[in-house]
């Protein structure tokens, strides 16, 4: 088998991330005596899990309202070259109908700079819920984004709320 190094990049841009998010939300397991039963380290009292919390989002615009997302975060990662943007579902039918059209897919605006386009593969299969939060991983071509800049995301000719990114 011979290796193409240059087949082998992209592939290896691509995963990373998604290995890197897979790491972040597995859970860890737990060392010490009561490790397997939570109630036995807390003195035999159930204990709740508690809830993840997002940061607190301000109503959404008539833009966002309409087009049934509402941009939740765009922040710069991977040492400046992806850009993470998150995406709150407001209402799962019009956020499918607007994304239903691979010609919406979310396109970040940046300052003066071209837009920076979702992969194609993107939004394949998603699916909604009300309520649910999402995120694309763009790449951030030619460092279009830094922290503190503000960015806009279109849907197709719908502008969202500009953002500041992290």
């Amino acid at each position: 088998m011979t290796r193409h190094p240059a087949l082998l990049r992209p592939v290896v841009a691509l995963l990373v991330p998604l290995w890197v998010a897979a790491c972040a939300t597995a859970p860890t397991p737990a060392h010490g005596p009561g490790a397997a039963n939570p109630a036995a380290a807390n003195g035999g009292q159930a204990v709740a899990a508690r809830p993840r919390t997002l940061q607190t989002l301000p109503p959404p615009s008539d833009a966002e309202a309409r087009s049934g997302l509402q941009v939740a975060h765009i922040g710069v990662t991977a040492s400046g070259g992806l850009i993470d943007a998150r995406f709150k579902v407001l209402d799962a039918a019009k956020a499918k109908a607007a994304l239903a059209n691979p010609a919406n897919a979310p396109r970040l605006l940046a300052g003066d700079t071209p837009p920076i386009l979702a992969p194609h593969h993107a939004l394949r299969g998603a699916r909604f819920s009300q309520g649910q939060v999402f995120y694309i991983m763009y790449p951030n071509t030619r460092s279009a984004v830094k922290p503190g800049v503000d960015v806009s995301v279109a849907l197709g000719d719908v502008t969202l709320n500009s953002v500041k990114a992290e």
